[in-house]
């Protein structure tokens, strides 16, 4: 290979939006993975789920910069789409990591977790007045009696597919922010 095909091959625009997406899935996966302990940790340690409520407002601005860090090592030219699905490939690639992290944690950490929160929310809809509550406690029990309840892999598998779609819209929004901020270079 010649000195200019190396040079070329390491140059920033080389790299698909997936890529990018990819790279800057893992440190946003870490981030998620400690979103979602601090939310199952959260039900026993109140200031854990305070953490986790300032983590997903906090989320936006997590991803913004690197939405506009690829507008800029793509010299301006990074259009609505590209930037909306590089999003998109963020919060599916971090979801993925925190998944894992998640589904470890459900399995062999605290396999009684999902069980537990659903007799807590048995027991907190029993002191509630009105025949919805009472229809919920049954409906709630009934799943129990039947060992109907999600399994861990259920559990993450829905909790990927909430992150990428709810991921969709938070980064259709950073990109058109993006989209009007930056300027295209001339």
């Amino acid at each position: 290979m010649t000195d200019d095909m190396l040079e070329n091959q390491n140059t920033p625009q080389e790299k698909s939006v997936y890529r990018y997406g990819a790279e800057y899935g893992v440190g946003f996966g870490i981030y998620l993975s400690l979103m979602a302990l601090a939310i199952m940790y959260g039900f026993d340690y109140p200031l854990l789920l305070l953490a986790a409520i300032a983590m997903i407002a906090a989320t936006p601005a997590i991803i913004y910069p690197m939405l506009r860090r690829y507008k800029t090592i793509m010299h301006g030219f990074a259009p609505f789409a590209s930037l909306w699905l590089l999003g998109i490939m963020i919060f599916l690639f971090g979801s993925l990591i925190c998944s894992a992290v998640t589904y470890l944690w459900m399995q062999y950490v605290m396999p009684t977790f999902i069980y537990d929160q659903v007799m807590a929310a048995i027991e907190l809809y029993k002191t509630l007045p009105g025949n919805e509550a009472a229809e919920v406690v049954k409906v709630m029990e009934s799943v129990v009696q039947h060992h109907a309840l999600p399994s861990p892999i259920e559990v993450v598998v829905q909790m990927i597919m909430l992150t990428t779609f709810l991921g969709s819209l938070v980064s259709m929004a950073l990109a058109l922010i993006i989209s009007w901020k930056i300027p295209r270079a001339k």
